[in-house]
């Protein structure tokens, strides 16, 4: 059976190789030259399966209006007279609620707890390198009001199966020696052990190259356009002017997948939320952390790639703008500095932007569609590293008309 993927992303190309695995004969689309170049290309590089709580968190309409106006507020809606983004933003404030937050977290647990069986097996089986280091992540948190919200997700989180361990900032100066010389005022911290990180755009070339080995067709600079189809299915794909034919489909397009599922009908509540990173060459001796870290008071994330420091950060709701923000790419690396303050260069950073693909909920989108033979991978927001592997078999196995290990349907487009 034939089946195309729309979308190189690390979505798309884990979507193609668990449907490979399965037997099937995949063809992969995507409009750059090779694969992972958007949002994978640079992102925070965490698989942090200990984070699944959205960014639509029961203070955040309390926070929005004390952020307003502020170049440094972590999460800016730069509102246009665009009414997706209008409907969009209105239904991911309703998600706020303390009721849907928790809902929204479980959902997302126990797919990162997939995902991450899934990524095990997988690196097992392909045996890739991608400068993965199994050693946690570390969450630095700033006085008592930050210290009560950390630990009642920490107690959530314990209640569900997932280890996460309170520590003062002497414990987490111990675990984490190149904090020693920080000059952030972070009080405390909590540790969660079965979190990793790694360079997810290593990751994605690395498994594109095992997944041809599988069989399966990459057709880069190949723009998919649009549709031919009934009310009931897809008939072709038209890429680069003209029409492909396969028996089924899947739409791994990231940001971009409403503007493909507009043309069949199908409304898909997926925004793009823009987000910076700095990639910084590590220079000194044990200067650099090992261990991953969020810093919550600022919103951003650091992971070790080899002889490079990565951080990732901010949110910025601003359509499909990929035009840099020196104001807010400065915050991310001012977050490194202040932690890793002789780490390397901050003028050596390499700067760069991407936009999210955030469902309205923060769950992501997966499963059927009202046309019988196209299927949705997308809308995973800042987790679509740690949910790859796991999305990507549960809608193999799904097509494949096999049992899924999590219910699909908590995941279908259809919840909207």
């Amino acid at each position: 059976m034939k089946v195309a993927v729309l979308g190189a992303g690390v979505t798309g190309v884990t979507t193609a190789y668990y449907l490979a695995k399965r037997g099937f004969d995949v063809t992969v689309y995507d409009r750059q030259p090779l694969p992972a170049e958007e949002t994978t290309f640079a992102n925070g590089g965490q698989i942090s399966v200990s984070q699944p709580f959205p960014w639509s968190t029961p203070d955040l309409p309390m926070k929005l209006l004390k952020w307003i106006g502020r170049k440094d507020a972590p999460l800016v809606f730069k509102l246009q007279a665009d009414p997706k983004m209008w409907a969009w933003s209105l239904r991911f404030l309703s998600n706020a609620r303390p009721s849907a937050f928790y809902k929204n977290s479980e959902k997302i647990l126990k797919l990162a707890l997939h995902s991450k069986s899934c990524l095990d097996d997988l690196v097992q089986t392909e045996g890739m390198e991608f400068d993965r280091q199994q050693l946690g992540i570390l969450k630095l948190f700033t006085g008592m009001k930050e210290a009560k919200q950390t630990a009642e997700l920490a107690n959530w989180l314990n209640e569900n199966g997932v280890e996460q361990r309170l520590l003062t900032r002497a414990e987490v100066i111990e675990m984490e020696p190149a904090l020693e010389n920080s000059n952030s005022s972070f009080s405390g911290g909590t540790y969660s052990p079965i979190d990793e990180s790694g360079d997810a755009h290593k990751f994605a070339v690395k498994l594109e190259a095992a997944a041809r080995k599988l069989g399966v067709i990459f057709e880069y600079n190949s723009a998919v356009e649009g549709f031919k189809n009934s009310a009931s299915s897809v008939q072709s794909i038209l890429v680069n002017g003209k029409s492909h034919n396969f028996d089924k489909y899947v739409l791994c397009t990231g940001s971009y997948s409403e503007k493909l599922t507009s043309k069949l009908n199908i409304k898909l509540p997926v925004y793009p939320v823009k987000g910076y990173s700095v990639s910084l060459p590590i220079e000194g001796d044990n200067k650099a952390p090992l261990i991953s870290i969020t810093d919550e008071t600022n919103h951003v994330v650091i992971s070790r790639l080899g002889n490079t420091l990565r951080a990732a950060g901010t949110a910025e709701i601003n359509g499909y703008s990929t035009e840099p923000n020196v104001d807010r790419e400065n915050m991310v690396l001012d977050a490194v500095m202040a932690l890793f303050p002789g780490v390397g260069d901050p003028e050596k950073a390499t700067r760069w932007c991407g936009l999210r693909p955030m469902s309205a909920d923060s769950v992501p989108i997966i499963g059927s569609t009202k046309l019988d033979n196209f299927y949705l991978n997308t809308g995973h927001g800042p987790l679509g590293w740690t949910l790859s592997c796991g999305s990507a078999q549960l809608l193999a196995a799904h097509i494949d008309g096999d049992t899924t290990k999590l219910d699909i349907s908590a995941y279908n487009v259809d919840r909207f």
